[in-house]
């Protein structure tokens, strides 16, 4: 939702220029009309208005000491208002709200302060106060398209995609064609699987905004999910060549890239997603290492382990002790896959001293051991895998396959066994019917 959140941001900025109603009363003249949604202001107060918009124009800060200083309890409006926009613009959400809630206090329908308070309420994720501020000036009759947009942006991201939906529509009916209205609208569409509308409105702002990076990351996201592959690694490596891909398009277009067998052009965009300012997580780096492990591309995983290694050097708050495990688990893999066998197993050694119940590391020191023949301290290791949960079918059908090595048929008829109870799989079921006739 990057883009969801750029645009809300871009609508919740508060212009430093105050409220200056064109109506002014006479100083003491409480029975002067006031407006329904703008206050007026007194001589007095208009005046004072004037001098604190001249401040803050330098020193916001400063606008709201003088401000401050006034006793405006039983001013008007106005003067809270301006208080909220000058706190508001120095961060000071909480007391922005203040300000904001007792203009509305003095005047229930002043709508520049209810659509501020949402604001408000959006810049400190209260998604729920802001659906339900922006709701009420819906409901009262008095929104616009920006009330409409900051609708739609709160309750798409409270994950109320149909009623966000309904926001932007509206939105549209009073600005056909405005940009962060079809965008949230597609984003609403992709919320709800309706992913061949969005397919077909995402084509047409790219038409209008090609150069966008939301729309393109959006539109592979699409694609992805109607299975159109190879349209989505297209749309990515499109983003791409215009310089609108981002780290995580990238690194998504490297999945793509590794997806069609093509492992030199999914390290080649590994390596500029993780080199750029803001890169994707250290667990998605590491599982492309992983993936081109499973793939035997020893070459290719060994450069991307090497840059997982400096980003672990420049970035270690990013990387868990969970991660530096599975970064070390992965070295092995490399090393056992590059023949350096004696190497790898001290890996794995180190890799289970640091965490004894890693389940899949001692699988992997199983297989090694089977590899260079050591059977029976395969065995063991299997048995310890198999009381980790998660790792019961996989460990008990490994040690099957060892105790085939040793002839032991039987008892790798009642292993096998043990592994369907666990999670029965079709392979594993044909072999164990292969096993059987054997033993009979």
């Amino acid at each position: 939702m990057t883009h969801l959140l750029y645009c809300m941001k871009a609508a919740l900025l508060v212009t430093a220029a105050v409220l200056l109603p064109a109506t002014t009363r006479a100083a003491g003249d409480a029975g002067a009309p006031v407006l329904a949604t703008q206050p007026s202001v007194t001589k007095k107060e208009a005046e004072l208005l004037k001098i604190v918009e001249g401040i803050a124009a330098t020193n916001v800060n400063r606008a709201i000491v003088v401000l401050e200083g006034e006793d405006i309890t039983k001013g008007s409006p106005a003067l809270d208002f301006a208080l909220g926009n000058f706190r508001f613009q120095a961060g000071l959400f909480d007391r922005a709200a203040e300000a904001y809630g007792r203009a509305l206090e003095k005047m229930p329908k002043f709508r520049a302060a209810s659509m501020n308070l949402g604001r408000v309420h959006l810049a400190c994720e209260q998604r729920r106060e802001a659906i339900e501020v922006f709701g009420s000036i819906v409901k009262a009759g008095m929104s616009d398209t920006d009330c409409l947009l900051l609708l739609g942006h709160a309750l798409l991201l409270e994950e109320q995609a149909v009623s966000a939906e309904n926001a932007y529509r509206q939105a549209l009916l009073l600005a056909p064609g405005n940009r962060d209205a079809l965008f949230g609208l597609a984003k609403c569409l992709f919320e709800q699987e309706r992913h061949r509308e969005g397919a077909g409105l995402l084509g047409e702002l790219l038409a209008r905004y090609p150069r966008d990076r939301q729309l393109w990351s959006l539109r592979a996201d699409t694609l992805i999910a109607l299975d159109r592959t190879h349209d989505a690694l297209v749309a990515l490596e499109c983003a791409k060549r215009m310089g609108c891909a981002d780290a995580g398009m990238l690194a998504t277009l490297g999945d793509l890239y590794l997806n069609v067998q093509r492992p030199a052009d999914a390290v080649a965009c590994y390596r500029v997603a993780f080199a750029s300012e803001g890169p994707p997580a250290a667990g998605r780096l590491l599982r492309a290492v992983q993936a081109l492990v499973q793939l035997e591309e020893t070459g290719q995983a060994a450069v991307l382990l090497s840059e997982a290694e400096e980003a672990r050097k420049a970035r270690p708050r990013s990387f868990t002790e969970e991660l530096d495990l599975e970064m070390l688990r992965l070295k092995a893999e490399l090393t056992q896959q590059k023949g350096d066998l004696e190497a790898a197993m001290a890996l794995y050694a180190r890799t289970l001293k640091k965490n004894p119940l890693d389940g899949r590391t001692m699988l992997l020191l199983g297989d090694l051991r089977r590899e260079k023949g050591r059977i029976e301290d395969a065995v063991m290791i299997y048995e310890r895998a198999a009381r980790i949960e998660g790792f019961e079918a996989e460990a008990l059908i490994r040690q099957a396959q060892a105790e085939v090595e040793r002839e032991r048929y039987g008892r790798a008829v009642a292993l096998l066994e043990a592994a369907q109870a666990f999670k029965k799989q079709a392979h594993v079921a044909r072999y164990l019917d292969q096993l059987r006739e054997m033993v009979r």
